[in-house]
């Protein structure tokens, strides 16, 4: 078992999960009790921030600590728009730097940051997976599409004598994307479900890490509840008859307006009304309750084993998800919402250290999770190169110097691709769109963003601010293109 001012450290990752799908983010139907419990149990940050709406540069932001126009993996690895497509060996990724700090490591679930191909875009291709940048464990490459067709997973199936079938008894049907994502209830009981195989998994690892001397890090990715949205029927039944009041913004007028939001609007959205939305909704939220439970289950077996009064819980996601909101918006990208940007972020310090149900408001970030993992393993190691900054003094209840603003970059994903960047500071946020308007939101008038202001005289000044700190920030990161952005937008155009 590890030594006691070497914490373990589990960080569990959701995949697309928007806040109303957490119970402890504010009122909603979502069923969440166990990430509400870390939540009672430790600090939520109530302003966190992906990097990017899209899981590749969000999960490489984690392992790298870096922007994704600094990493490189911009879009969805071998989509076009990526400028990397497997995630490089090096000794600063956080594998490698724990493994250095003397840590086991432990991967399950959904990767993402690499593929087995050998070739790509008509030339070799070195693969990236877990296994091969450090991690012991599971070594799924790709995204998985819901982890359904993984040998592993059709062995847990196999073994427990369960089948892997979807029955879409709903009467109606949700295509999130071009890809088709459905809903539906599985037909099989929870220990035929791709979170509880997961869940499994990890506890298998906890068990074979605790009987090590070396304190143990173990990232948890569950593949939802991004789409296909299945649950087995005890989890949808939840929900079957539970009211799901509109999005403030569905009937967003602005809908239709010309802006990049146009790719992501449902192609049957006037022949869908918002009894449609809401039984996606109950699937979405059935599968945020699935889970849920199994976060329960391996926090449950932390305590049962006495490891919890050592290790330190994390909880996030990558990015969130749209579902309907904005006019029928679905899946991520492509727009400076809040639905897709914004995520749940919940630390839950070991044994009785550290202030317990904490709510802090400070900007936090996927950028932060690098340096607060490895503050955690090896306080008082620098950090210079990375432009996040560890959460734990905050945790702790300390005052510290914080940063006023937080910044997320989208360029493309699904093989389009583009450049985008979000600012927010205070109340105001501001996108930069490379080839249409620039948008100007008041969240503290007007927080579901239904008017851009960017063109509002009354705003003038807020908007040269804004642009401003995106300049800044750029010259700060080395974004790219920032030459054109200062000439385009400081200039006067596109406003």
């Amino acid at each position: 078992m590890s030594k006691p001012d070497r914490p373990n450290i589990l960080l569990i990752l959701t995949d697309q999960h928007r806040l109303s799908a957490v119970g402890a983010c504010g009122q909603t139907p979502c069923r969440t009790p166990n990430i509400d419990r870390l939540a009672q149990e430790g600090c939520r940050f109530e302003t966190a921030y992906t990097v990017c709406p899209v899981c590749s540069p969000a999960r490489a932001t984690i392992m790298t600590g870096l922007y994704p126009h600094q990493h490189g993996i911009c879009s969805n690895v071998h989509n076009l728009g990526s400028s990397v497509h497997e995630l490089p060996d090096s000794p600063d990724l956080l594998s490698r730097r724990l493994r250095d700090a003397g840590y086991r490591s432990g991967y399950s679930g959904k990767w993402h940051l690499g593929t087995d191909k050998r070739r790509a875009f008509a030339g070799p291709n070195r693969p990236s997976l877990p296994k091969d940048v450090g991690f012991e464990g599971q070594n799924f490459p790709g995204h998985g599409g819901g982890g359904f067709n993984y040998p592993e997973y059709q062995q847990h199936l196999a073994a427990g004598g369960f089948t892997h079938e979807v029955v879409r008894d709903s009467g109606r049907s949700y295509a999130a994307c071009c890809n088709g994502i459905t809903f539906g209830t599985l037909s099989g009981p929870v220990e035929s479900a791709v979170p509880y195989f997961l869940a499994d998994h990890t506890i298998g690892l906890i068990n074979t890490f605790r009987k090590s001397d070396s304190p143990f890090f173990i990232w948890h990715n569950f593949w939802g509840p991004h789409g296909p949205f299945y649950a087995p029927r005890e989890f949808y039944e939840l929900y079957r008859d539970v009211h799901i009041p509109e999005w403030p913004n569905y009937r967003w007028e602005a809908a239709e307006s010309n802006g990049p939001h146009q790719v992501k609007l449902h192609p049957q959205r006037h022949e869908l009304s918002w009894d449609d939305w809401a039984e996606a909704v109950r699937y979405y939220y059935a599968f945020t309750s699935l889970i849920d439970a199994q976060v329960g289950r391996i926090v449950d077996h932390l305590k049962a084993t006495g490891l919890i009064e050592n290790t330190v819980i994390i909880f996030a996601a990558d990015h969130g998800e749209t579902i309907g909101s904005h006019g029928g918006l679905t899946d991520k990208g492509w727009h400076h919402f809040e639905e897709i940007q914004r995520i749940p972020f919940i630390v839950r310090p070991q044994g009785s250290s550290g202030r317990r149900g904490t709510v802090r408001q400070e900007w936090a970030s996927v950028l932060d999770l690098y340096p607060t993992v490895l503050d955690l393993a090896c306080p008082g190691v620098g950090l210079a190169d990375s432009p996040g900054r560890s959460v734990m003094p905050l945790v702790r209840g300390e005052n510290v110097p914080w940063r006023d603003s937080v910044f997320i970059e989208f360029n493309g994903v699904n093989s389009l691709a583009t450049s985008a960047v979000t600012a927010r500071k205070g109340g105001i946020k501001y996108g930069w769109n490379c080839s249409s308007w620039d948008e100007l939101y008041d969240l503290d008038r007007d927080p579901w963003e239904m008017t851009n202001v960017a063109r509002d005289p009354a705003y003038a000044d807020r908007l040269r601010e804004m642009q401003s700190l995106v300049a800044d920030w750029m010259q700060e990161t080395g974004y790219p293109g920032r030459g054109m952005y200062v000439q385009s937008r400081m200039d006067g155009c596109h406003k």
